[in-house]
């Protein structure tokens, strides 16, 4: 994808203008007043404490990583932003609420190329099923953006060194079976090994295991000046995972507002 993706995600943002809750906790004045330009996409509800006067909507509470969710679960807004809220017991309060294994794809733009990267959790990826079913449902949601996608699985190798260590060895043998699955499953997918590099172009790329999908993640986002636009999970709702090392939630916000009018339309 190129970043005319991107801009008519901000488009269709702009034109809806969803209500987005955002979480914020121990937030200073400098985080909510970035917020402010957040509004172009948005109509913002605050869920949290922001720790200062804040013209914007917001709801206090003590635990707003399960406010967040239950308001999401019970359509009082249209999609949700983790803002800065503790990420374990925020996903654990959404995957508790809607019974699901929490799988989030990061929308990355690097130079004009707009792709997912994924996983990006530490703690996610594990499997070899678990990261078929993310390059599955990431191919499915960009289905639903109107994206015929193209897919990238990296392993920790190439096919040359098959036969240096056992762990090598299954990397490269999941590589290859993950890329053939998607194939089966009518996905454009295809095995490049360690070859990061050769993955440019793609709209998908699938790491080893969360731990290396992290690494990858904060390379991009705070060495190459890459912008990040959230990590939405994959499920019926519009939930937008944010970063909290990033200086505004802008491009969190444009994703969930964005998402929330494409699912209206499907509707």
């Amino acid at each position: 994808m190129d970043s005319d993706f991107v801009s008519s995600l901000k488009e269709i943002a702009k034109a809806r203008r969803a209500r987005i809750g955002i979480g914020i906790w121990n937030a200073d004045a400098e985080l909510i007043a970035s917020l402010q330009s957040a509004t172009e996409y948005a109509d913002l509800l605050l869920v949290g404490d922001p720790c200062c006067d804040c013209s914007l909507d917001c709801i206090a509470s003590k635990e707003p990583w399960k406010e967040l969710v239950r308001l999401l679960a019970e359509g009082e807004i249209d999609g949700a932003v983790r803002g800065n809220l503790p990420a374990g017991r925020t996903m654990r309060a959404v995957a508790n609420q809607f019974q699901i294994r929490v799988r989030r794809l990061a929308l990355l733009e690097l130079s004009g190329w707009a792709f997912f990267l994924g996983p990006v959790g530490i703690d996610e990826g594990e499997t070899l099923s678990d990261r078929l079913e993310l390059l599955l449902g990431g191919a499915g949601f960009l289905h639903g953006m109107g994206v015929v996608p193209r897919a990238a699985v990296l392993s920790g190798g190439r096919m040359e060194d098959l036969g240096r260590c056992e762990r090598v060895d299954r990397s490269l043998a999941e590589g290859e079976l993950i890329a053939a699955r998607a194939q089966e499953a009518g996905v454009a997918a295809r095995h490049k090994g360690i070859l990061i590099e050769s993955c440019r172009g793609d709209d998908i790329v699938i790491a080893p295991e969360g731990v290396s999908g992290n690494l990858i993640f904060r390379t991009l986002l705070l060495l190459c000046n890459a912008q990040s636009y959230g990590a939405p999970v994959l499920m019926d709702r519009v939930f937008v995972d944010s970063s909290r090392a990033r200086d505004g939630f802008d491009g969190p916000v444009m994703l969930a507002s964005a998402m929330a009018g494409m699912r209206e339309k499907r509707d």
